[in-house]
């Protein structure tokens, strides 16, 4: 058996070859370059996955604050929002504002310090764990780090992770945020699609669609650190990936196949300037009141 593959296409046929579902190939892959068994490996990903909820709830219990000043506690007023007692909102939606609130706060942990999951990048981490527990949350409560399929919809997420690595990348030193929160919003997408029981096409169509939807998205962290834009934009990238999965479920495909939009994704990457991947020397890092803040922290 193959455990290898660089495109959707490839990851497709190396199941259906096994005789897998997708979830069960990557577990089964999973295990052999770990050196372990399915089981093993099914619970680390569980593991993984209760670090998702422990760093989601860390998020909510306080407003996190980090060192800069530049992460100011964005999922606990959002929270604070939702429990209180107002006018209708503009998007009243529990599983969406969940989703916001719960990317939001993966990310402040990430920005304050806190322990995190690197999904697939630290700054990008809010993203798939602020989908998936939104999901369970507001719609599947019965779910939980033990179930098959909650993992399979990590796992499924991975693949797509996976995919845009071998082709394109993962960094926003190399393909900026198009490769971080870019292709966190794909993967959310493709899970999610996954656990409400889509086809893998159909996961391939909701990653192709939120992914090219982000193509060209810049990497310009003001200071430098991994807080402005970052941490906003992972509720950004939630709302990406259900836009997808939305149109998905109401037969909506992509007129560009996942492995091609990836293609571009890599082209683009390469063919932006350094400036604008993750070195902090163009973007929002140089526009004034960045350089303000900036200046402020380097004097501490």
């Amino acid at each position: 058996m193959s455990w290898l593959f660089t495109t959707a296409a490839e990851l497709l046929a190396r199941a259906s070859e096994a005789g897998l579902s997708l979830p069960d190939f990557l577990v089964a892959r999973e295990a052999f370059y770990s050196s372990t068994s399915p089981e093993a490996a099914r619970a680390e990903i569980a593991r993984r996955i209760r670090i998702t909820r422990q760093s989601l709830e860390a998020g909510l219990a306080k407003p996190q604050r980090s060192f800069s000043g530049l992460t100011d506690g964005a999922a606990a007023k959002l929270a604070a929002a939702d429990r209180a007692a107002e006018a209708p909102r503009a998007v009243a939606d529990p599983f969406f504002r969940l989703a916001l609130s719960y990317s939001l706060a993966v990310n402040e942990v990430n920005a304050c310090g806190g322990k995190i999951v690197a999904f697939p990048t630290a700054g990008s981490s809010g993203v798939i764990p602020g989908v998936l527990w939104a999901y369970r949350d507001a719609c599947r409560p019965d779910l939980d780090a033990e179930s098959r399929p909650f993992q399979d919809a990590f796992v499924l997420a991975s693949g797509i992770g996976i995919v845009i690595a071998s082709r394109a990348s993962l960094a926003g030193a190399s393909g900026g945020c198009q490769a971080e929160c870019g292709a966190a919003a794909a993967m959310a997408a493709a899970g999610l699609l996954g656990l409400r029981g889509g086809s893998a096409e159909a996961c391939l169509e909701g990653a192709a669609l939120s992914l090219k939807n982000c193509l060209g998205l810049v990497c310009d962290p003001v200071a430098g650190l991994v807080e402005v834009p970052c941490v906003k934009r992972n509720a950004f990238m939630a709302a990406n990936a259900l836009t997808a999965v939305t149109l998905v479920e109401a037969g909506v495909k992509s007129a560009i196949p996942f492995d091609e939009v990836v293609g571009a994704m890599k082209a683009i990457g390469d063919s932006m300037p350094a400036s604008l991947r993750e070195s902090a020397g163009g973007g929002l890092a140089l526009t004034p009141t960045g350089l303000v803040y900036k200046e402020k922290i380097e004097r501490g």
